[in-house]
């Protein structure tokens, strides 16, 4: 009767939402950071204040800056999609919303300078800023890292989303100044210069702006640029303009290109607040890879790599950088799609990309919402189908709408040297469904298989006479 009364509730606010103007909703958020401020008494004033935006990375970055000023005995608190940290003391991200409205992000402010942080590291997203969930906060960095389309349907267009993330940076000259370590923090842009478009995010006033990348000039003014790099299987190590006269070599547990600009992002903020990059040397090499981000788990025989990757860019970086390092016999692979009428329009491209680089491909459950999570599924199939009849290739797939099911599946048919890929979920502890939230954790899944297989196959092995 409960569950009832409370899905009629949740029934009846989403027909709400549909009915108010998005300009009402946005306001009402206005409203409630501006409340929030007033309480906590504009904590923003009084601590260093870094935002990161960007569509793939904002998690890890977000993580390496808190990683390496925490590493440099610089109490910071960390506001993200998986945790939040107050220097030492860690608390779990339950709500799995990455930026938080309503009095969150002042209360979170607030509560970092009760426990002595100097700085606050903030993961912002297109929603959140588009919300105005951002209000009231003076941000002294702000940092750049990529766009994509993504979240189209909720924005309404590739540009709009564009410019609602670029609400990060737009009053950066107005925040209030401050103070760290007996210097005034200059207000600065952070960008990633490899992007199209990052033109747009500097163009807005800041009294300094860091850009860096992998290609182009190494020798622009205020850059960061790695000039080499070699990726591995233990991580990257790659070398700086900055340091390359005395060839001196950083590493990092992370795969994957993507992290290597996650990665020039962090220490562009140790530049922003001028402390030495070699300081953060060996901090750096000691960071362990976040939970569901590239996460790989070895068995005797085969690997199970689990990530969250989710945009079609992600998926295929996160394939090729596969192909690549590790070299696999085959690449088994789960893929899937949110629903929620989320991005509908990356479904079948995401069924394309693991036509593409996929030896056997499993289609399943992701986070379906208040959607048929078939319909969807049946969406990504028909990517599949497509780019195996344009190219008239013949590799098996099949759709296993039960994700544990679809898992054991993979596990089961894995061989000597294979990979299984498994994208989407990372480290989220739930899937949603239109019934409610399902508890999960997809590492536990895997292991948990992984040990039955293996007791399934010594159980055999001891019947044999």
């Amino acid at each position: 009767m409960e569950n009832n009364i409370f899905d009629k509730i949740k029934e009846i606010k989403k027909k709400i939402r549909k009915i108010i103007p998005k300009f009402l909703i946005n306001f009402y958020h206005y409203l409630w950071a501006l409340s929030g401020a007033i309480y906590y008494k504009f904590p923003s004033k009084k601590i260093v204040v870094i935002g990161v935006t960007g569509t793939k990375g904002k998690t890890t970055t977000c993580y390496l800056i808190y990683k390496l000023l925490t590493g440099l005995e610089i109490k910071t608190a960390l506001s993200s999609s998986q945790y939040f940290y107050f220097g030492d003391k860690m608390e779990e991200n339950k709500s799995r919303i990455t930026m938080p409205g309503r009095w969150f992000l002042q209360e979170f402010l607030y509560k970092a300078i009760k426990e002595g942080c100097e700085i606050a590291v903030i993961e912002a997203t297109s929603e959140g800023l588009m919300q105005n969930r951002h209000k009231f906060i003076d941000f002294d960095i702000c940092v750049f890292l990529n766009i994509h389309p993504e979240h189209i349907e909720h924005h309404g267009s590739f540009e709009n989303y564009k410019k609602d993330k670029g609400k990060l940076f737009q009053n950066l000259l107005k925040g209030a100044v401050k103070i760290f370590r007996g210097k005034q923090v200059k207000k600065t842009i952070i960008a990633n210069l490899d992007d199209f478009h990052s033109d747009y995010y500097l163009s807005f006033p800041a009294e300094r702006k860091i850009t860096f990348g992998l290609e182009g000039n190494p020798n622009l003014p205020n850059h960061l640029q790695i000039i080499k790099y070699k990726l591995t299987q233990k991580g990257s190590y790659f070398i700086l303009n900055e340091q390359s006269k005395k060839n001196e070599k950083y590493f990092i547990k992370l795969w994957g290109k993507q992290n290597l600009y996650n990665t020039l992002a962090a220490l562009c903020v140790l530049k922003a607040l001028d402390i030495p990059l070699s300081s953060a040397k060996d901090i750096l090499s000691k960071i362990e890879p976040l939970p569901g981000h590239f996460e790989v788990i070895q068995t005797k025989n085969f690997k199970v790599i689990i990530d969250y990757a989710h945009t079609p860019q992600s998926i295929e970086e996160l394939y090729v950088n596969i192909w690549n390092v590790f070299n696999p016999k085959r690449l088994l692979c789960l893929i899937s799609s949110a629903g929620g009428h989320r991005d509908k329009w990356k479904r079948p491209e995401i069924g394309k990309i693991a036509a593409k680089y996929c030896s056997e491909i499993v289609i399943s459950n992701e986070d379906p919402f208040d959607e048929d999570p078939l319909k969807i599924m049946k969406e990504i199939e028909y990517g599949v189908k497509l780019y195996l009849n344009e190219y008239d290739f013949q590799k098996p797939y099949s759709i296993i709408e039960d994700r544990r099911k679809a898992i054991e599946y993979l596990i089961s048919k894995a061989q000597k040297n294979d990979i299984i890929v498994l994208i989407g979920k990372g480290a989220e502890p739930t899937i949603e469904t239109k019934d409610g939230s399902i508890p999960w954790n997809e590492k536990e899944v895997v292991l948990e298989l992984i040990k039955n297989l293996k007791n399934e196959t010594n159980r055999k092995n001891n019947n044999t006479f």
